[in-house]
């Protein structure tokens, strides 16, 4: 982190919305980029970006499958510190409509996934 406390690294990494609400989206559940893109409603290369960013600041894993990348939160391996937060961040980073529009699209995107399983 060259020399910079983590915290600052973090609070960094949650200074944009769209960050935020990826880390919404992968608090809940596994996605795969394309996933991510639909739910959010953006292109992959931003989406990308900013994953690439959580990823390096310890916010999120990736994992590769086949063609795809999945990435979820690292929840459980956050430091105190971090998990306190992205407890403030949640909460106060994200206008509700749009936290609710989120949610209703993720829901959908799990629903077609399940149902593609099938």
């Amino acid at each position: 982190m060259n020399g910079v406390a983590p915290m600052v690294v973090w609070m960094q990494s949650l200074s944009d919305p769209t960050r935020v609400r990826l880390l919404r989206l992968l608090e809940k559940s596994e996605l795969s980029v394309a996933e991510m893109c639909t739910t959010l409603q953006m292109p992959q290369s931003t989406v990308s970006r900013h994953l690439k960013m959580l990823a390096d600041d310890g916010w999120a894993t990736a994992r590769r499958e086949g063609a795809s990348n999945w990435y979820r939160m690292t929840t459980n391996d956050l430091p105190v510190a971090q998990k306190k937060l992205w407890s403030v961040a949640r909460g106060h980073c994200v206008p509700d409509s749009t936290a609710e529009q989120d949610d209703a699209r993720l829901e959908q995107v799990l629903d077609s996934r399940h149902s593609k399983s099938q």
